[in-house]
């Protein structure tokens, strides 16, 4: 007699019933209006970051949905790379799924959805354009190179996403940026101007990495004239691309 052994393998899974934390906000009336997705830098999902650049937005008569693509999976500042190895391809659903609650919202234009980016979120609003899920990106001295410690996940992105017939994309740098070097990542954004016409570049004499934030006021950082500027021509951009 021959004994038959049944052997059962569990594979374990991770599935998230709800979306990735974020908050969203309405100018006043009754919409549906146009919408931006922003995208936070490696410091994190902060409040009081999120209010500053909101504000921009909300009195031209843009919503905003901003979302914390760092706490599910643990991210913090000093395990950021993790965003763009390990995580990189679990915050790209994250991010469409958020997309997809966006065009679904009532006070929403799901016709009309872009996507701003700083620093790390800079690399996620590229994503978006290239992904071609938004009318249109604007990158604010975003991240597009890894210095010596590059790996294989690492290379070639976040302009690998973009191709010629990605949506428009803003790119917006400070040539005195102390972490996304201006030598190091010309390359990577000249790479990605000349694969699309849809790509703009500007770069900036002045201001530095975190134009918005006052705590690198001492360093090749914070220039409110800068930060400024860098939103209106982003609002700028994204009114030229409104259907």
């Amino acid at each position: 007699m021959y004994k038959i052994v049944f052997l059962f393998i569990f594979i374990s899974t991770t599935v998230f019933a709800e979306p990735i934390y974020h908050e969203k906000k309405y100018p006043d009336g009754q919409g549906p209006f146009p919408t931006v997705l922003i995208l936070h830098t490696s410091g994190g999902f902060r409040a009081n970051e999120i209010e500053s650049w909101s504000s921009f937005f909300l009195k031209e008569g843009y919503a905003i949905y901003a979302p914390n693509f760092f706490e599910r999976h643990g991210i913090t500042p000093k395990t950021r790379k993790l965003t763009f190895t390990k995580f990189r391809k679990p915050i790209e659903k994250d991010l469409t799924e958020i997309v997809e609650i966006m065009k679904k919202d009532p006070k929403v234009d799901s016709k009309n959805i872009f996507a701003v980016g700083f620093s790390n979120g800079g690399f996620w609003a590229t994503f978006m354009a290239g992904s071609k899920q938004v009318n249109a990106s604007s990158s604010h001295y975003g991240v597009w190179q890894f210095g010596p410690s590059q790996t294989a996940d690492l290379k070639g992105y976040p302009a690998k996403y973009i191709k010629k017939d990605t949506r428009p994309l803003l790119i917006l740098h400070p040539k005195k940026d102390q972490v996304q070097k201006y030598g190091r990542v010309k390359s990577y954004i000249s790479k990605v101007a000349k694969k699309s016409l849809k790509v703009e570049v500007h770069y900036y004499e002045k201001g530095g990495h975190a134009w918005h934030n006052k705590k690198y006021k001492k360093g090749v950082g914070y220039n409110r004239e800068i930060y400024e500027d860098a939103m209106a021509r982003t609002i700028t951009f994204f009114n030229k691309y409104k259907r």
